[in-house]
């Protein structure tokens, strides 16, 4: 997750940058405190492997609901707002090939 990677470096900078003098951390404990929470948006594992956030992700949820295994599977894949347009090519692809085969490709 691009935000959660984006958190974990910023933190890393604020924290780098306060051991050389600067307090922005120490001035601001709700700054941290947020900072923190985006870096814990990042899922260790897929929610295939049963590492999704899915109290907060609200494509797992909506899978869930739907009772399917992924976007794929649903009638209602191109038309979703939840999607972005690079995760509906993939979703589309994924249909098209199944998910075996589409995960073959990256290994």
């Amino acid at each position: 997750m691009r935000i959660a990677e984006a958190a974990e470096k910023l933190l890393f900078e604020l924290e780098s940058a306060q051991e050389r003098g600067a307090k922005y951390l120490q001035e601001d404990s709700a700054l941290k405190e947020k900072i923190d929470k985006l870096v814990g948006l990042k899922c260790v594992k897929s929610c295939r492997q049963g590492g999704g956030k899915s109290a907060i992700c609200e494509i797992k949820k909506c899978c869930d609901e739907q009772n399917v295994k992924g976007c794929w599977e649903c009638k209602e894949m191109e038309s979703c707002k939840k999607l972005k347009p690079q995760f509906l090519e993939n979703c589309k692809k994924i249909k098209e090939l199944g998910i075996d085969k589409f995960i073959e490709q990256y290994n």
